[in-house]
């Protein structure tokens, strides 16, 4: 029996509501199986950076999560086109524990900032410590180049006058400690806003301006800071990015949760419709 009016349109609108979300659980598990797969790019980067057991977890994740919004999909598309209400109420029931997942991962999220704050900056000091420079470890260093470079920071956390922003490399790396030349870099060149022109390479490693950090420890006066060297660690520099665009994170998380509302409010509306609108064809 074929609804009308609101109730068809709800039908269709839900309809392709789970064909996009299809859509996008396909991706979720794609991502999932490339990012537990790949050993190159930005996955590898981040896994050579914050440890090789994190980046296969979150890719866990991602399979498993897409794996659920694909099963979630077929009941809502097949629920809504057929105008099968048991399809449409389990898809209801999946999305309603995919919502509450949804917060419940928020609130560990917020709950445990903290602590998840200290392993990553611990797992960042412990690659750059002992593997930055290493022969042994070459996809260590390419990481923590690319994050440099990309990010325009230097070391782990803090400003300029910070032991663990750019100083971090000649106070506690083996980097630093093993090197042979003559003339100390007192840090990497990814650190250096100008790594073609060699007298500001030489100027912001430390070889040739002698008056200037990172030769000099901190803390530095105006007089001594270097404009050829990031000074913000990276770990500072990535929390804020994330405090800039914290309007548009809780943009999209709300965003979703209205989608998934949303979609539980219109299989319930249609559940409704096909049993108020099958009793009067009956009557």
């Amino acid at each position: 029996m074929a609804l009308s009016g609101c109730a068809n349109f709800m039908k269709y609108s839900l309809f392709v509501f789970n064909a996009l979300i299809l859509v996008a659980g396909c991706g979720l598990v794609g991502f999932g199986v490339y990012t537990r797969t790949n050993d190159l790019g930005v996955t590898s980067t981040l896994s050579s950076i914050l440890g090789s057991t994190l980046l296969p977890t979150l890719s866990l994740v991602l399979i498993i999560a897409g794996a659920i919004i694909i099963v979630l999909s077929f009941f809502g598309c097949c629920g809504a086109i057929k105008e099968v209400k048991c399809m449409l109420l389990t898809f209801f029931l999946l999305l309603l524990i995919m919502l509450l997942g949804f917060i419940a991962g928020g609130i560990v999220i917020y709950a445990y900032r903290n602590k998840i704050e200290d392993i990553t900056l611990q797992q960042m000091k412990i690659s750059l410590n002992s593997s930055y420079g290493s022969v042994d470890h070459k996809q260590v260093t390419e990481g923590w180049d690319s994050l440099q470079k990309l990010f325009k920071c230097c070391g782990v956390r803090g400003g300029i006058n910070s032991t663990e922003s750019w100083a971090y490399y000649r106070f506690n790396t083996g980097w630093f400690m093993n090197q042979t030349e003559k003339q100390l870099k007192y840090v990497p060149e990814s650190c250096c806003r100008d790594r073609v022109n060699t007298p500001n390479l030489n100027k912001c490693q430390g070889i040739t301006d002698r008056k200037l950090i990172p030769y000099l420890k901190p803390p530095a006066t105006p007089k001594q800071e270097n404009d050829e060297l990031f000074t913000e660690g990276c770990f500072t520099r990535l929390q804020g990015i994330l405090v800039e665009n914290i309007n548009i994170l809780v943009g999209v998380i709300a965003g979703i949760a209205f989608i998934m509302v949303l979609g539980m409010v219109f299989s319930m509306c249609l559940c409704r419709r096909i049993k108020s609108e099958y009793d009067d064809y009956c009557e």
